[in-house]
Order: C-alpha cells, then structure tokens, then sequence
C-alpha cells in the first residue's frame, strides 16, 4: 500500500455537502464530516471534511476540489474562505474507516453493491456488483453513479441491448460491470487515465466473473478508438466539456451516451453544449441530492 494521507478540507457550511460527495466519489470510501457539534470540532462557521488517500493523490484531489469551489462561485454560492491540509495517517486507521462505511446497499430496482469482505444472499431479479475499491474511487454510493446505474436500467426497458460499450474513466470498473450484468451479450471497453484506476477495475472485473467481456486500458479519452452503441462518462463538467467531440465520434448510428457527475445547474449547461449542433437529442434527464444525469441519443 501507498504511504496515505489525511487530507482536510475546512470549507463554508453551503459547500460542505458538494465537497464531501465529490471525495467520496473520487477515494471510494466515506469521509468524515466535523463541525461544532462533533466531538473532534471544527472552527466556526466551518465545517472540515476529512477524507484518507494515497499522498501521491493528494495534488490531484486538491485541484478537483479547487475546481468545484469555482464552479460553485459561479453558481452564485458563498465558498470563502476555505483551506486544506494534510498529513501522513496510519493505513490501519484508513482501513477501519473504509470498512465502516463502505457496506452492502441497493443502488435502484435490481442492483445489489457488496464489498468483498461481506456476505449477502441474493433475492429474485438482483444483479449483484462485488467491488473492493481499493486505492482507486467509485464505491457506488454517491449520487453521480447512482444516477448512471438508474439510467442503465431504464435503456434495458427503452431501446433494444447495446453490443459494444464505452466506459470513459472506468474507476473501479463498477459501471462496466453493471452493464455486463444487464447486457450478456454486449462487449465493454473500460479507460481510465489513472493506472492505479484500471488495476484496481481488473481486479474487481475478475472478482465479478466478467472478465472475458470487458477489456481494460490505461489511456484517455482522446487515444480512444472505435465506434460504440453506448458510451458511459461520469466525470466532472470541466472534463465532460473538454471532451465533448471525442465521446460524439465515438457514437454509433443510434447510439446512446450517458453522462454524470454533473450538479443540476451543470447538467443544464452541458445538455446544451452537446446537442447544440442537432446530431445528439436529450432522452432522459433525472436528479438526486442536487446531482443530475443526461442520457442523451444520436439522431442517426
């Protein structure tokens, strides 16, 4: 394991919720959440979000952070002043704190999340998603990916099964999986441009017996090639605009393209980039605790 990080975050109270649900999503396991009232407190007015990871991310985290405060800004919500530190932490302290909070749930009608140090009986219908997430992020939990999971069940009843798959920043590989178990048939390409990322994706691939369906690379977005019937990106709106004309030529005739990770006002934004120019149309749209997925259709 990676010498870890204690990272905090001391942040305005209407930043907090944002701030905290992007790290989760981002370092796969909860955060911890003072403020005056806990027991170990924050100053006031503030509330520090504090999150384990490896050092070597701490830069990164920092940046995704300083990213969302200023798209906040725009948005019109108070973010100053806000600070971070870290320092290094005790791997057994992580571990104690990923184990706590990453338990077995169910993300919408038919999938059933389990990390790989429980046990769980299945019932009628459930598709079951073992993950261990690891150093890489995407337990699940977090509204973004609960989002994508809902939409992918939903394009099971709207259109007919999607033969090649497009996971853009894969993660844990838990979108990938999900859309394994729903389309037997399909065939699933993951990227990720963060190796520790795609390891960790092989890794829970494996554990999930889906292996011989779902290839796995460390690249980017834009090395990516050929044509797909769906493709998944729950990114940040900043990547997702960047990379706008990528994900469109990498859509099939009739192809569907997913895209979280957006907060509402985002979402709205971002919907109008892509279809601007007629060729991709809005389908479905749906919002959880202030985050919004796009599920969006190419004409022909």
């Amino acid at each position: 394991m990676n010498e870890l990080a204690q990272l905090s975050f001391s942040v305005p109270p209407a930043t907090a919720e944002a701030v905290a649900n992007l790290l989760v999503e981002q370092i796969g396991c909860g955060v911890e959440q003072r403020d005056k009232e806990t027991l170990l407190s924050s100053g006031e007015g503030t509330i520090e979000i504090v999150a384990w990871l490896p050092s070597s991310d701490v830069p990164t985290r920092v940046g995704d952070v300083e990213t969302l405060m200023a798209s906040l800004k725009e948005l019109g919500t108070v973010v100053d002043p806000w600070s971070w530190e870290s320092q290094v932490a005790d791997p057994e302290t992580w571990l104690d704190t990923y184990k706590e909070f990453f338990k077995t749930s169910r993300l919408g009608r038919r999938f059933v999340l389990k990390p790989s140090w429980e046990t769980y009986e299945t019932q009628e219908d459930d598709l079951l998603i073992e993950l261990d997430p690891g150093q890489a992020f995407g337990t699940g939990r977090h509204a973004s990916t609960k989002l994508v999971l809902g939409c992918l069940d939903r394009l099971t009843r709207m259109a007919g099964a999607p033969q090649t798959i497009a996971d853009v920043g894969c993660g844990t590989g838990i979108l990938s999986i999900a859309a394994a178990k729903l389309w037997p048939g399909a065939r699933i390409h993951a990227i990720d441009n963060d190796p520790i990322a795609t390891e960790v994706c092989l890794e829970n691939i494996a554990l999930n017996g889906v292996e011989n369906r779902i290839t796995v690379e460390t690249k980017t977005a834009e090395e990516l090639r050929g044509r797909f019937n769906l493709v998944l990106a729950n990114m940040t709106y900043e990547v997702l605009s960047e990379i706008r004309p990528v994900l469109r030529q990498r859509l099939a005739d009739f192809g569907h393209l997913i895209l979280s990770g957006l907060i509402s006002e985002q979402a709205t934004m971002l919907c109008r980039a892509y279809t601007r120019d007629l060729v991709l149309e809005p389908v479905y749209s749906e919002e959880e605790d202030g985050w919004r997925v796009l599920l969006l259709r190419v004409y022909a």
